[in-house]
C-alpha cells in the first residue's frame, strides 16, 4: 500500500513520541508513582494508535481510539479483540490518572496518585507492552525508513 509522505512523517513522529513514553513507562513501573506509570503507558498506546491511523489518513485530537481503530484495521490484526480489549482498558484511566476528582459531592475526592495501585499499574503495563510491541512491528512493516539526510 502506498503512503503519502505527510501521512509517514506524522506517523512516523507519532512513533517516535509513543517510544519515550513507552521507555518512561518502564522506567518509572515498580516504583510508587502507579498514576504516572498507567499514565505513560495509555500515552504511549494513543500515540501508536494515531501512527496507524495517521496512515490511513485520519487525523484526530479525540482520546478514545479504541473503536475507530477496530474500524479502520478490522481486517489488519488476527487478535483485534485482544487489542481493542487492551486499548480500551488504557482508556478508560483517561483524565482519572492525571488530577483529582471532586466534581460529585457525593463521592469521596480522587487523588490518583494515592488511589491507584501496584497492580493497577502492573495491569497496565501488560495490556500497554502488547499494544506497543503489536502496533510497533505492524508499523515497522509498514513504513519504510526515512532517506537519510543530505550533508551540505
Amino acid at each position: 500500500m502506498e503512503f503519502t509522505a505527510r501521512a509517514l512523517e506524522i506517523a512516523r513522529a507519532f512513533m517516535i513520541e509513543a517510544e519515550v513514553d513507552f521507555q518512561i513507562a518502564k522506567i518509572i513501573s515498580g516504583s510508587p508513582y502507579h498514576s504516572r506509570t498507567i499514565y505513560f503507558a495509555q500515552q504511549a498506546v494513543e500515540k501508536m494508535v494515531k501512527a496507524c491511523l495517521a496512515l490511513k489518513e485520519i487525523f484526530t485530537t479525540d482520546h478514545n481510539l479504541s473503536s475507530l481503530f477496530s474500524a479502520v484495521y478490522r481486517d489488519a490484526f488476527s487478535d483485534m479483540d485482544r487489542l481493542v480489549k487492551a486499548i480500551d482498558s488504557l482508556e478508560r484511566h483517561g483524565a482519572k490518572v492525571r488530577f483529582p476528582l471532586y466534581h460529585r459531592p457525593s463521592l469521596p475526592l480522587w487523588i490518583p496518585s494515592q488511589e491507584y495501585r501496584e497492580e493497577d499499574a502492573q495491569r497496565a503495563m501488560r495490556d500497554g507492552e502488547y499494544v506497543y510491541r503489536t502496533l510497533k512491528a505492524y508499523l515497522e512493516g509498514q513504513i519504510p525508513e526515512p532517506p537519510p539526510t543530505p550533508i551540505l
